[in-house]
């Protein structure tokens, strides 16, 4: 049965949400495929064909095959040219113009452009269920999947470049979220705002700096799988929004600084008023439209992050590692109800490319990755998050976007929090052991279809139940 908690350790459930790992969004760099994904296949010859032509005639007139790759590579390099349009100075997004329904449709796109605009639009929709008949003590829901859960967000977000020259941009954005959820913990259904930055980079990228009202887990960690959210498995994501970073549907001011080296050396920094110190659900529900800048309780947060990152290409494979932390002055109700104190956390992870078969498409291989992210453990439900993953990126034959993921991760429950549930009588856990695997299928250009499985032991902080099987899919459309 599940035991209720002291009243500190309420102020702080939805936390409890992300002890299941659910389904996956999409990546941030696509892979570079055409127009349509696919290689398109020769054309068979008739038996009535005429006489075969000449090694002249051919040389002097394109194939039809010949015809759709130039195409195809003309339409890629307009797609990128779009691109570079896109919201700036984000460790994780989602593809670009090339892997959306509407493309350039219409030549919408192309007005956008010619006119300094790129809009983005995601719909990103997720299934759990645990199916090892965990049931409900009343109504009840403790994790993820215990029951039925649902989520589904909407963004559409628009980017306006107004100067810049060369390499260098600056930007205004400003995006629009709609999210529904069938379980509170996992936030607010509803309308808000999801950005509202302004965004500028100087001398050739060397520097950027944005500020304005940003989602920091979208700058900062990478939690995903190499900064790749349609792989998203784990729950490392609980900590940077445990210890007050903006993020999901919990919007905050930030200044943002960034240098980088021609060597894919970089360094950022941040300052951001916390969210509120019972998390991203509660701050969400009572954010309004989300501008609100400042609200009670929530103080400065500082964010620092190091590293090295460089993308896969002919000659190299990907390698990005990084390393921070952050410091929030933001008071938190211990979860013994033993007075309040500051937060912070501390992260590094690492993810390489070990297998790189084709240089003609670098991005296709195998990576293995880890992370490690720490927190304090009297504020904090979660004070450690131990990750272990390989995944790989266009391997199957034919299905150049298609990925896959595996993750094995432990975690560690904080055992102050632990000894004030046991003092009342109840139940806790001191660790959690999880292991999934996800699959993402590219049905088509614009949609990927993503079914999980995950295997958690102690999927609950609290109360006892057995180890969770959930079951998940995603279905995350682009536009």
């Amino acid at each position: 049965m599940i035991v209720p908690m002291p009243r500190s350790l309420c102020s702080l459930p939805w936390i409890f949400a992300l002890a299941v790992p659910a389904p996956g969004l999409a990546q941030e760099q696509g892979p570079a495929v055409g127009a349509s994904g696919k290689e398109a296949n020769p054309p068979e010859a008739s038996p009535a064909s005429a006489k075969a032509p000449s090694a002249d005639t051919l040389a002097a007139t394109p194939t039809e095959d010949h015809t759709q790759k130039t195409e195809a590579r003309r339409k890629a390099a307009r797609f990128m040219e779009f691109d570079k349009l896109r919201t700036q100075g984000q460790t994780t997004d989602f593809p670009g113009v090339g892997q959306t329904l509407t493309k350039d449709a219409g030549g919408v796109r192309s007005w956008l452009y010619d006119h300094d605009l790129y809009f983005r639009g995601v719909s990103s929709n997720t299934l759990t269920k645990d199916v090892s008949e965990n049931g409900l003590d009343g109504d009840a829901q403790s994790y993820t999947g215990q029951k039925l859960t649902f989520t589904q967000s909407n963004e559409l977000r628009l980017s306006w470049k107004v100067g810049g020259s060369g390499e260098d941009i600056t930007q205004i954005n400003v995006g629009g979220l709609f999210s529904v959820a069938n379980w509170r913990q996992l936030g607010p259904s509803g309308a808000r705002f999801s950005n509202l930055t302004v965004f500028s980079s100087f001398l050739d990228r060397t520097f950027e700096v944005k500020a304005g009202y940003n989602q920091n887990l979208s700058d900062f960690v990478g939690i995903f799988a190499g900064g790749n959210p349609i792989l998203a498995s784990g729950v490392a994501g609980s900590i940077p929004l445990s210890t007050g970073m903006s993020g999901g549907t919990a919007l905050a001011p930030s200044f943002n600084v960034q240098f980088n080296a021609k060597s894919g050396f970089y360094s950022k920094s941040a300052i951001q008023r916390s969210i509120l110190p019972e998390g991203m659900s509660a701050d969400a529900a009572s954010a309004g439209a989300g501008l609100k800048f400042t609200r009670p309780g929530a103080k400065a947060l500082f964010i620092q992050e190091v590293g090295v990152r460089r993308a896969s290409s002919p000659n190299s494979r990907q390698i990005w590692l990084r390393g921070g932390g952050s410091y929030n002055t933001t008071l938190y109700d211990r979860l013994d109800g033993a007075g309040r104190e500051r937060n912070w956390s501390a992260y590094a992870l690492a993810d390489y490319q070990v297998y790189q078969p084709d240089a003609g498409a670098a991005y296709k291989g195998v990576y293995l990755g880890a992370s490690a992210l720490f927190a304090k453990d009297a504020v904090n439900v979660y004070k450690r998050s131990l990750e272990g993953r390989v995944y790989a990126l266009g391997l199957i034959p034919g299905r150049p976007a298609d990925q896959v993921t595996i993750t094995v991760g432990l975690n560690s429950f904080s055992r102050t929090g632990a000894r004030a549930v046991e003092d009342a009588g109840g139940v806790a856990h001191e660790s959690q052991f999880s292991l999934g695997a996800l699959y993402a299928f590219h049905a088509l250009d614009g949609l990927f279809i993503s079914p999980s499985v995950n295997y958690i032991r102690n999927p609950s902080f609290v109360g006892e139940f057995k180890p969770a099987i959930n079951l998940g899919a995603s279905a995350t459309v682009l536009f």
